[in-house]
């Protein structure tokens, strides 16, 4: 297939899917309701809410920089920073493109080879993902009969109710099963061909944290991710004394709120329209809320991080363009001496 045809299509597939979830989403709510429910809100929360995701932001870029010092290269903080931030404005647009602009504008102001710099991304993605796998794991065991409703709901069962008290031990069950029989048939599993995805996933997982175990600044390092996840959860909690429907939710609810929001970002739509809005409503309606005002909870904390990112995006390309072209202007006079 023709690689534009291809892309065009999997970008239709992308937006399509945005739109079938922004129907989902708006289709259960009132709209009277939910347009009061958005007015009503106390913004100031809103505000610290994009702050704090302003800051992680920054503290991405920063933690950036660890990883390429100790290949001899040290560019600029805001330089990353900003690359960090056209990174967030371009998956808006494309989404998994982000990645690739945001090395591809950081080498074209610091002259960092992009094969280097999409190096340090893996190990960022690495760590992302076990923190995230951490997180997930650590309310699962919190809010296990939750989320089997949550799931249920998200893949279309309208019909799901709150699992029996006795979910988790058939749940330990059914692993302690699969438990068993890959200890049996292991090294037929081992040795199947589709197997190898697993096994160059883990191996990558593995020499990331090795990585992280030799670099110069680990502490920095460890310190700016638990700073990054900690103000993603912080986002969805500060968010809940925005409205006077979820201000009552505990700070052990937003776990379960950010399980879902995270997987309506990993979604992949534009921005994560339409599935962040979906999935956070239905964790939000199983924690108790109306589905007009889980969607009017959605709105707001995306509303005002997508806005946050789109004006750091758009200074970021703005600050880039500036160093780009008082780069060159520096390169103009030695090439003419020369």
């Amino acid at each position: 297939m023709n690689p534009r045809v291809k892309n065009l299509l999997k970008y239709s597939i992308f937006i399509g899917l945005a739109v079938l979830l922004v129907y989902l989403a708006f289709s259960k709510s009132d709209p009277a309701k939910l347009w009061a429910d958005i007015l009503q809100a106390d913004y100031w929360w809103v505000l610290l809410g994009a702050f704090l995701g302003y800051t992680a932001l920054i503290s991405r870029g920063y933690r950036w920089l660890i990883l390429l010092e100790p290949m001899g290269y040290k560019p600029k903080a805001w330089n990353s920073v900003h690359s960090v931030a056209v990174l967030y404005i371009v998956n808006m647009a494309v989404p998994r493109a982000g990645e690739v602009a945001r090395c591809t504008s950081l080498n074209q102001v610091e002259d960092i080879p992009v094969d280097k710099l999409f190096g340090t991304v893996i190990l960022e993605r690495v760590v992302d993902f076990v923190m995230l796998f951490a997180i997930m794991l650590f309310t699962f065991f919190m809010y296990v009969d939750e989320l089997l409703q949550f799931f249920a709901l998200a893949l279309g069962n309208s019909e799901a109710g709150s699992p029996s008290s006795n979910t988790k031990f058939v749940l330990l069950g059914v692993a302690a099963v699969f438990g068993v029989l890959f200890l049996v048939f292991r090294k037929r599993i081992i040795n199947h061909p589709k197997f190898e995805l697993v096994r160059n996933f883990w191996n990558g997982m593995k020499e990331g944290l090795k990585t992280i175990k030799t670099m110069r600044r680990k502490r920095a390092f460890i310190l700016h991710t638990l700073y990054i996840w900690s103000t993603y959860f912080l986002m969805v909690y500060v968010a809940f004394y925005a409205m006077p429907t979820t201000s009552h939710l505990a700070w052990h609810d937003a776990f379960f709120v950010f399980v879902a929001a995270s997987l309506g970002i990993v979604v992949p739509t534009p921005g994560g329209i339409g599935a962040y809005h979906y999935l956070v409503m239905l964790a939000l309606t199983i924690l108790g809320l109306s589905e007009t005002d889980g969607l009017a909870y959605a709105t707001i904390v995306h509303s005002s991080q997508t806005l946050m990112l789109l004006i750091a995006g758009a200074f970021g390309f703005l600050f880039l363009y500036l160093e780009r072209r008082k780069k060159d202007t520096n390169a103009a006079p030695i090439s003419a001496k020369r």
